[in-house]
């Protein structure tokens, strides 16, 4: 599958929440929002996981108090790491993405669901 645009990758999110049962057990006891920025576009994603009850995406939402709060330097870099052309440690380490608020050991838990 290859991935063209970020609505893609907001979808593939919500399905692998949806249908992955090891995705939903890992968030089990999960509740806190997830910012995500794309510092070229501007443009703010907010998920909103309520544990394993369900998952709620919001495009173009912006959400100053939340938990965690991630930084990609563009776009481009979420396309690449669902089409798996970077992977998301080596993203990290190289500054593309960045935890600006928050644990990392969230990003550990969120990795299944977003990479």
């Amino acid at each position: 599958m290859s991935f063209s645009n970020i609505k893609s990758c907001l979808k593939e999110i919500e399905d692998r929440y949806n249908t992955n049962e090891n995705v939903k057990k890992k968030l089990a006891n999960y509740d806190e929002p997830i910012q995500i920025t794309f510092l070229d576009t501007n443009r703010s994603i907010l998920l909103l996981i309520n544990k394993d009850q369900g998952i709620e995406i919001k495009d173009n939402f912006n959400d100053e108090n939340a938990a965690v709060k991630i930084e990609f330097t563009s776009e481009k870099v979420m396309l690449d790491l669902y089409n798996k052309e970077v992977g998301a440690v080596k993203a990290y380490s190289t500054g593309k993405i960045k935890v600006v608020e928050g644990k990392i050991r969230n990003l550990m838990k969120l990795k299944s669901l977003m990479f």
